[in-house]
């Protein structure tokens, strides 16, 4: 039997209903979230589940391969006060600290504690542990806009500012949907429109000063503007996209409540369509 020089599970927290609150902070991060404000980023923004999911997995699971000595130590701890992400967990009233940082070709994790530096992973996981360390807070932010279907939405309706002629109106009418300006139409276009809403989600939400040509964008009018009523939500949801700026893959969108996000240029073409898209 091998006497190790440290505990493997130094950081393992087998029951991770006793996490309470997370903490984050380097030179570019000062965020938290909690079990007690409902896992909302600093209190204002809800975070996603599924890397939420993937936080709690990796405290499950995590392991100490091995404690760094000498000069490899060394240089750990000073990579580490350059860039490194301070950590503080509470678990059941008590908190942990100790910061996290990658090394240059982001393939190793180490945890560093008391000045002491451990190399940590999850077996068989290959990723970059330290990659969920780094995450900004708008980058923790849930991502989820809307989650319907054909069968849950009532009405939708697709606004172009500067050509009306293209406008499109889909209303669920006693057992199907009719579109406006239409005697026949095209069903399964209909149903196939509507279900890509299902689980939509943006790229990424944002904040004001994410970028400077898209703050001043999001202060002229939008190309489109989809307005979505389903039986799950008590307001519409509204998505108003905006027109692509020139050398950019990625297209701005703003919410009911004037929330910025982005969405990857060809993911939205597919929503833009008029009455023509559904005639039999």
């Amino acid at each position: 039997m091998v006497n190790l020089s440290f505990d493997p599970d130094l950081f393992m927290i087998s029951d991770t209903s006793k996490l309470e609150r997370f903490q984050f902070h380097s030179k570019e991060l000062d965020h938290y979230f909690s079990r007690q404000e409902g896992w909302k980023i600093n209190n204002e923004f809800p975070s996603d589940p599924n890397l939420r999911k993937m936080l709690f997995t990796v405290y499950k699971r995590i392991k100490v391969a091995r404690a760094l000595t000498g000069d490899e130590k060394n240089q750990l701890l000073k990579r580490n006060e350059k860039i490194g992400t301070s950590v503080t967990l509470t678990v059941e009233g008590r908190e942990q600290s100790y910061s996290v940082v990658g090394n240059a070709n982001k393939t190793k994790t180490y945890f560093v504690q008391n000045q002491e530096v451990y190399q940590v992973d999850i077996p068989g996981y290959r990723d970059f542990l330290a990659s969920i360390y780094e995450l900004k807070r708008d980058q923790w932010r849930d991502r989820l806009i809307f989650n319907g279907n054909w069968r849950t939405i009532q009405k939708i309706e697709v606004v172009y500012p500067e050509k009306s002629d293209k406008n499109l109106l889909i209303r669920f009418e006693e057992t199907f949907y009719e579109v406006n300006g239409l005697d026949q139409i095209d069903s399964s276009a209909v149903v196939a429109y509507l279900n890509q809403f299902e689980f939509l989600q943006a790229n990424e939400r944002i904040s004001p000063g994410f970028s400077t040509a898209f703050d001043s964008l999001s202060q002229t009018s939008p190309e489109v503007i989809i307005s979505i009523w389903d039986i799950k939500y008590k307001l519409p949801i509204e998505i108003r996209i905006f027109p692509q700026l020139s050398g950019q893959s990625i297209r701005l969108i703003m919410d009911q409540n004037n929330e910025l996000m982005v969405f990857e240029s060809k993911r939205i073409l597919t929503y833009y369509k008029s009455r023509a898209d559904f005639a039999f």
